[in-house]
């Protein structure tokens, strides 16, 4: 059970709790805790140093006592504990894992063997060794062994990651502050399609902005109103939502359109114009209703970069503008494997040296910089071939760039 879990627990397990013996209930009020004898939390909770410890609701009644749970450090003894065991105060620290031999409950805390992990122990063997290249990047780990939030590409952009690494919606350019980014908004909505099983409308998700957090103006079913960025939580709980014909500076704060009522982008509005007719269209008692295409739209109300029509397949800008097209019958994987990654983020990256992108907005898997050539993969991230990392480029064409 990871860190997550046991919060959530202790939270859903203490809001209500009914007496097993009686028939009489147990609601914690304010005087609840005035007679509650707590233990003292671990001493390494308090003090002043990086990751100490992690608090959270004590597992008693009411939760009426201060509780944490101390990080222990690599090569530490650990337990993994239990139904038997009484409450835990301590517990390995990020980015380890109590590791016990088969059959025991007693370990010692060890860094984790997750995909992440084992590839920022690669990384800082190549450091070692010398063989890193020249725009590679170590991999950042959550405390859980999975996947940060985000990625960046020296000099050109960060993008948002999923848990496992993949590549989701949210960019920005390399040059802003990174930290701003939390991916938050984004990688919610990928846990709600997983849930789901099925991509969402923009009038069945939050939208976010185009750095993967949550966009500050929110409107649900046609009630709008402010929330943070980072955690998509309202901004003034106690204020009323505002219909979506009204919103206007005057009656949002966060609301920056000189236009009242104006919240849905170009790419949104199409969408929900087609949404509407064919709803209307199934109030009246048809079952299916063909001749109506949906556009392409990311998560921040603008159009995606790959869209398409009966005969091509076409990169395009936040706006809908097309940058480049490719047929669909005579192109061949050029069509099948758009992805339109590389064009999209020369539109955003301030970097003079700008990747080189194939045809259909792909990025070339041969990369050229300052008179060294590398290969990166359909991201724009480096990669070594056969412990090669970069060429002199006047051996550019004997390159093979596949992985």
């Amino acid at each position: 059970m990871d860190r997550v879990s046991l919060c959530l627990c202790f939270i859903l397990g203490t809001i209500y709790l009914s007496n097993s013996v009686g028939d009489e209930d147990i609601r914690c009020t304010t005087s609840s805790c005035s007679s509650a004898t707590c233990d003292d939390i671990p001493e390494k909770c308090t003090r002043n140093i990086t990751n100490p410890g992690t608090y959270m609701l004590s597992p008693d009644i009411c939760n009426c006592c201060e509780y944490c749970l101390a990080n222990l450090d690599e090569n530490e003894a650990c337990s993994v504990g239990d139904p038997s065991n009484g409450k835990h105060t301590s517990i390995c620290g990020p980015g380890l894992s109590c590791l016990t031999v088969d059959g025991e409950t007693d370990g010692t805390c060890q860094k984790m063997t997750t995909t992440c992990m084992n590839e920022q122990k690669s990384y800082d063997g190549r450091k070692k060794n010398g063989t890193l290249g020249q725009m590679e990047t170590k991999p950042s780990c959550d405390e859980d062994g999975l996947y940060s939030a985000y990625k960046c590409i020296p000099g050109e952009i960060c993008y948002c990651t999923a848990s496992n690494g993949s590549r989701i919606f949210g960019q920005a350019d390399y040059s802003t502050m990174s930290n701003y980014m939390n991916c938050d908004c984004s990688k919610k909505y990928y846990a709600g399609v997983d849930m789901i099983g099925r991509e969402l409308g923009p009038h069945e998700h939050f939208r976010c902005s185009s750095n993967g957090d949550y966009d500050k103006l929110q409107c649900i079913n046609e009630k709008c109103l402010c929330v943070d960025t980072s955690d998509g939580a309202p901004t003034y709980p106690t204020k009323s939502l505002v219909n979506i014909t009204k919103i206007s500076t005057d009656t949002l704060s966060c609301y920056t359109s000189k236009k009242v009522g104006e919240y849905y982008k170009t790419c949104e509005s199409k969408y929900m114009d087609v949404y509407k007719k064919v709803q209307e269209y199934k109030a009246q008692g048809y079952n299916q209703v063909i001749g109506y295409e949906y556009p392409n739209c990311d998560l921040d109300g603008t159009y995606a970069p790959v869209q398409q029509n009966k005969t091509h397949k076409y990169c395009v800008d936040i706006e809908g503008n097309i940058l480049t097209a490719v047929s669909k019958s005579s192109s061949g994987t050029l069509a099948t494997s758009m992805n339109c990654k590389c064009i999209r983020s020369n539109l955003m990256s301030s970097t003079v040296d700008k990747p080189a992108c194939l045809e259909n907005g792909n990025y070339n898997p041969i990369q050229c910089r300052r008179g060294f050539c590398r290969c990166v993969d359909t991201d724009g991230n480096q990669y070594c071939v056969s412990g090669v990392c970069e060429y002199d480029e006047s051996k550019k064409n004997t390159m093979k760039c596949t992985k």
